[in-house]
């Protein structure tokens, strides 16, 4: 029988619904039903408690057609979510499958957007629709630098700017790297911080940097004292910065020189 034929079968389809977890190169599969299953190369496991979701809907309205998933809090999508968001984007793709046929039907694809932990995990996604009717970033017209650091429109190599070294001491906000004292102050400000987890690389924003103290966007959770890291040099988007640290100048993204008075305030020009 066919995947048509078992879905409109009456006493024939026992239907089976797999979810894929993708970030970067991992991937992880778990299944709605009471033993696991292999697909494409990906080990779909039953949990105990089980996963489930509360509907797929497809309106006009994409971006309120958004799916919750329910699945214990101690799986791993759920532990990433635990204290921060990841910074790199969790995938995550449906498929029906029915016992005995050898199709697997895609179903819903999108991305994790957060969890909410209550007794079980509540895992948030939005579908790709949402993604692509999200207005994108313009550039403005203004004195900084309007290019992300180290993108291709900037053109600057981020090895360039990078510094290895070991967390000396930490508490909620900051961490204490001695590979930051040779530089001068400010110039970790706005860069970032880079390590290994068991999920992959993870970046953290760098707020603030002085001496050898380094301030870190959204806390210390998943650091330890003498972990290694990797932290990037930041930009303040001024000119000056981009000539002196980055000897940048010929890709600055900002217009240093505009009009201090705009020219649509509503005074006459005569």
């Amino acid at each position: 029988m066919s995947f048509a034929e078992y879905e409109t079968s009456l006493q024939n389809g026992r239907p089976v619904r797999l979810y894929q977890f993708q970030r970067g190169p991992l991937k992880w599969g778990y299944t709605s039903t009471d033993r696991n299953m292999t697909f494409q190369s990906v080990v779909f496991r039953t949990i105990e408690g089980g996963i489930n979701d509360d509907g797929i809907r497809q309106t006009e309205d994409s971006t309120a057609d958004l799916l919750t998933l329910t699945a214990p809090f101690d799986i791993d999508i759920a532990q990433m979510y635990r204290f921060s968001a990841p910074s790199q984007k969790i995938l995550v793709t449906i498929f029906d499958h029915h016992f005995g046929d050898n199709d697997f039907l895609v179903v819903w694809m999108g991305e994790v957007t957060g969890v909410r932990f209550k007794d079980s995990a509540q895992i948030q996604c939005k579908n790709l629709s949402a993604s692509l009717e999200r207005t994108g970033l313009r550039k403005a017209w203004a004195r900084h630098c309007q290019h992300q650091l180290y993108s291709q429109s900037c053109s600057v190599s981020r090895n360039a700017f990078k510094s290895i070294g070991q967390i000396d001491r930490i508490d909620g906000s900051s961490i204490g790297f001695s590979a930051a004292i040779g530089k001068p102050n400010e110039y970790f400000s706005g860069g970032y911080i880079e390590w290994t987890t068991q999920y992959g690389l993870e970046q953290r924003g760098i707020e603030q940097h002085q001496n050898d103290s380094i301030f870190i966007l959204g806390g210390t959770t998943g650091l330890v004292v003498g972990q290694e890291l990797a932290v990037y040099a930041g930009c303040n988007r001024l000119l000056e910065t981009c000539k002196s640290r980055f000897n940048n100048v010929l890709n600055y993204g900002g217009s240093p020189h505009m009009p201090g008075k705009s020219p649509f305030d509503g005074t006459p020009a005569f």
